[in-house]
């Protein structure tokens, strides 16, 4: 089941609850006998790649289908960050995981249950499941399998969210079924950070229809780099600052960003908002917003 976008004013909604967003990858267990597998939203199996998780869902005895987030904590600063979970749910190589996991242990956030034995629980009401959930796990000390609690306060939720500055909430009505599919019964609500003011300092190539364009705006702030936009563009303002970027010389790159790009020489600023930076400073879904 995947949420639909939400907005502040999602927060003042009648009858839903409201979860901590966490800043990791979507995963489902599903544990038939004494086999368990893991999967991504995307269908793939991440069981080899997240054995901890596999281990602790082990030890809860029965079959039962859990859904919920792998997200790495460090235990320095108790903070989900999203890099070394990265890291982890891409890793194939046997040895690179075994490294990676003592580095990088991951946790699994428990939100959902829709299958439990022979029962199939994506009929019942949310508030059902989550009880479900919570006294299954209550009865085990599972340090990588944690039940996510919801809270009724929604307003009060997210100002405590602004204030640590985390990801966000989602709100989940209380009487709705787990669907397989994108759903309004589930809202995200992202904690967008204030708009800052970026240097160009370079563009991405443009595919498909943005080929006469460009893919994304290559910035930084301070001399550092602070990422990429590519999205938050009209089509007027792709014209126009696609034409800025031609007129403006090339240079020489300053730094390489992992990926191609064109680097140019241009006094274009661009202000944009985000959602979060990774540890290295770099923002995560920057949105344009306008020329500065």
């Amino acid at each position: 089941m995947l949420c639909e976008t939400g907005s502040l004013n999602d927060l003042k909604r009648q009858g839903y609850v409201a979860e901590t967003k966490w800043d990791g990858t979507r995963v489902v267990i599903v544990k038939e006998g004494n086999a368990v597998t893991l999967w991504n939203r995307d269908g793939i199996n991440y069981t080899a790649r997240l054995p901890e998780i596999v281990q602790a869902a082990k030890r809860i005895p029965g079959d039962f289908h859990m859904d919920g987030e792998a997200v790495y904590i460090n235990p320095k600063t108790g903070e989900a960050e999203f890099t070394p979970c990265q890291r982890r749910c891409a890793s194939q190589d046997l040895a690179k995981i075994l490294w990676l996991q003592a580095q990088f242990p991951i946790t699994f956030m428990a939100f959902d249950i829709p299958k439990l034995g022979e029962h199939d629980l994506q009929d019942k009401p949310y508030l059902n499941r989550k009880r479900i959930l919570h006294e299954l796990l209550e009865k085990f000390s599972l340090p990588q399998i944690r039940y996510v609690p919801h809270r009724l306060d929604l307003a009060a939720f997210w100002e405590e969210v602004k204030q640590r500055q985390e990801e966000g909430l989602i709100l989940k009505r209380v009487d709705s079924k787990y669907e397989n599919e994108r759903s309004f019964s589930w809202l995200k609500i992202k904690n967008w950070r204030p708009p800052e003011v970026c240097d160009v300092i370079g563009y991405t190539l443009g595919r498909n229809a943005r080929a006469p364009f460009f893919a994304s705006l290559v910035l930084v702030r301070d001399g550092r780099y602070r990422g990429q936009v590519g999205t938050g563009f009209n089509d007027w303002q792709l014209i126009h600052i696609s034409q800025i970027l031609r007129d403006c010389p090339r240079i020489l790159r300053p730094f390489e960003i992992g990926e191609p790009y064109t680097a140019v020489k241009t006094d274009l600023k661009v202000e944009v908002t985000y959602y979060k930076t990774t540890e290295a400073g770099v923002m995560r879904w920057p949105v344009f917003l306008r020329i500065a």
